[in-house]
């Protein structure tokens, strides 16, 4: 049996979206974050790291955001929602699944670093950030023009990954996507998804 520990407000919110997505079976154990926005302290035993998410699987605990998707993707559900090498679309899955953490999150993060640590808006670190940010929505918001979902036709794992940034890191960081129809089509096509509706409710 999986079970998701579930940060609020965290990238495990993937986890438990994936397995609403399947319809496979898990266990939830909720923590709280710190008026300083930390893990409790409880949630930092769970990895060395510290990170979120964690899962466990029968005795086998598994962290990185990436990594726990890519596992649950291909161990739960009969894979439904992963693109097997030889489609058409595998290399755009890829693509799309890696670019989220790998290009996106990191210029995201950034930002969120350099305005809780107080750096000026007008750094020229943050400004490079912050226009780097905006060159990488355009990219993103090309994409969603072209095809409906990120690997193409169908939704996918890949999915589950970009909508992060779209959704709850948008709590850390502001990120406007009203002038982006595209992303905002997209958006309001995924808040639609009784799944992630369940995933909202089960782990906000």
């Amino acid at each position: 049996m999986i079970t998701i520990y579930h940060l609020e407000r965290s990238r495990s919110d993937r986890a438990v979206w994936l397995m609403e997505e399947l319809d496979a079976p898990y266990r939830i154990e909720h923590f709280a974050r710190l008026p300083t926005w930390e893990a409790e302290s409880a949630y930092k035993l769970l990895h060395p790291l510290g990170s979120s998410p964690v899962i466990d699987d029968d005795g086998k605990v598994i962290a990185e955001s990436g990594a726990v998707i890519e596992y649950l993707a291909s161990t739960q559900g009969d894979g439904a929602l992963v693109v097997r090498p030889g489609s058409a679309d595998y290399a755009d899955y890829l693509y799309w699944f890696h670019f989220s953490e790998a290009t996106l999150m990191t210029e995201l993060t950034r930002e969120i670093m350099s305005e809780r640590v107080g750096v000026a808006f007008d750094n020229p670190g943050r400004v490079y950030c912050r226009n780097r940010i905006a060159q990488l929505i355009a990219f993103i918001d090309a994409r969603l023009g072209e095809v409906p979902f990120f690997a193409g036709a169908h939704f996918t794992a890949a999915d589950i990954m970009m909508t992060f940034p779209f959704t709850t890191a948008r709590q850390f960081v502001p990120l406007d996507v009203d002038p982006y129809p595209n992303i905002a089509r997209y958006l309001e096509a995924i808040a639609a998804r009784p799944a992630y509706q369940r995933c909202r409710a089960i782990a906000p």
